[in-house]
This record gives C-alpha cells, structure tokens and sequence, in this order.
C-alpha cells in the first residue's frame, strides 16, 4: 500500500513554512558534547542501544530519546537499515522516567510516542517525544480502537486536521517491530516519501489483549507552521490529572 504523497501545491507550501529561529542542532550538540561524556543533562545514556534519554524542557513529563549517533530524522537513511537499533521499542521501555513526573503511572493507553516529518520539526537530530496522549486523541481512538486492523487501513476518526493511516501491532512491548521499517514498507520510494511522514506510536488495550495503534500521516500546513506527529500530545498531562 503507498500513502498519500504531498502535490505539487502541497510541497510549494511545505517550502514556504516559517523557518524557526532555534538552532537546528541545539540537540546534537548537547547529546554529542555532554551526554555521551558525562550523561548530564540527559537522564541517561544507553551505549548497547545507542540513545540519551533527555529531559525536555517542555511540559511536565516529555522526555526525549535521541540517538547518539548522528541521525537527522526521519528522513535519515539509517532508519531504513535493519541493523539500527529500535529506537521506537527503546522509547517505549522508556516509560517510567516519564510515570516518576506524573501524580500516578500512565496507563499504557495514556502514553504516545511521536516524531514529526522532515518540514514539521526544529531540531535536525532524530528525537521520540515520549509523552502523555491528549485527552481527544485517546477518546477519538478509543472509539474507533475495534476497528483499527493488523493492516494500513484509514483511521475511521479524524484527530486535529490528521488524517491518519492506522496499523494494529499487539504485544506489551513492540518487540521486533520497528515502526520506521513498516512505514518504509508501504512506500513507493520511502529514500524521499519518509521525510514527508508523521509516525505515532500510542499504546491500548485491545480486546485480544495488550498492543499499540500506529498511526501516520503526511504533514500538512497550519496557520502556525506545519502539523506534526507531536500534535496528538499534551506536554501538560491533562489525562493524568483527576476529574
């Protein structure tokens, strides 16, 4: 199956996108020439796999997973060899570092994992937002959650302007499923397509048990820049706070 693919009018405005003012490789510099040398100020550094967990200074709980490798994103050709680590498996065991800011422990259907296209994003180094699930994103997809397939098929829901495509994967952890490698897989030319792509880890409770919802899009403009994965986040953790 090949996803949607911006037109021509769609990459003329992906182009024309405001340039943020941060610098680009604010989070190579600091994972590169701190954290792989004394791990501060990331949380920690894992050397067998190859990523710093970071602390973001957004939001109460957002933590980042950015390899210590130069990886630029999702475009990065390094994501479409098998021998690169699972970054996204390796965000998700992540979760407690996210759960020890919180009030209590995320359910696993209240934690997303996110990364935004090429045009949607600051930072030139490949980073998983690991962060609590918007309220909306988690009723939307819970509404629908019986109907998402082991297979690509449309998200039946629209969520903040996303059209999301939308793959089942069950398991308490994803295992040998990497989400860059099956986005890849439904490209006709993922060396170009990837960059264009949303990709969105959440976690759920299926009725055969215990699995995750993967989502992607292809960004789009918004009035303030481009729509990126990271949209279906709230860095103020409304879902972990009491009625």
């Amino acid at each position: 199956m090949r996803l949607h693919l911006p037109t021509l009018a769609s990459f003329l405005l992906l182009a024309a996108a405001p340039v943020a003012h941060a610098d680009p490789n604010a989070l190579w510099n600091i994972v590169h020439g701190k954290c792989v040398v004394d791990t501060a100020p990331c949380v920690r550094v894992n050397k067998e796999e190859h990523f710093a967990l970071l602390k973001d200074q957004r939001g109460v709980a957002q933590h980042l997973l950015i390899p210590t490798e130069r990886i630029t994103g999702i475009e990065d050709k390094a994501l479409l060899d098998p021998a690169t680590p699972n970054f996204f498996a390796d965000a998700w065991s992540e979760k407690q570092a996210v759960d020890a800011k919180l009030p209590r422990p995320l359910h696993r259907d209240e934690l997303s994992l996110a990364v935004n296209a090429q045009s949607a994003r600051t930072q030139n180094q490949l980073h998983i937002h690991i962060d609590c699930l918007s309220t909306k994103a988690h009723d939307e997809l819970a509404s629908v959650l019986d109907e998402i397939k082991p297979e690509w098929a449309p998200l039946p829901v629209e969520i903040d302007g996303h059209h999301f495509m939308a793959e089942r994967v069950m398991g308490e952890t994803l295992g040998n499923y990497n989400p860059f490698l099956a986005l890849a897989k439904t490209l006709k030319d993922p060396a170009t397509e990837m960059a264009y792509q949303n990709l969105d880890v959440v976690g759920a409770y299926f009725k055969e048990g215990p699995g995750f919802i993967i989502l992607t899009d292809t960004a789009f403009p918004t009035t303030t820049g481009m729509a990126g994965g990271e949209d279906l986040q709230d860095h103020s953790c409304a879902i972990d706070k009491p009625a």
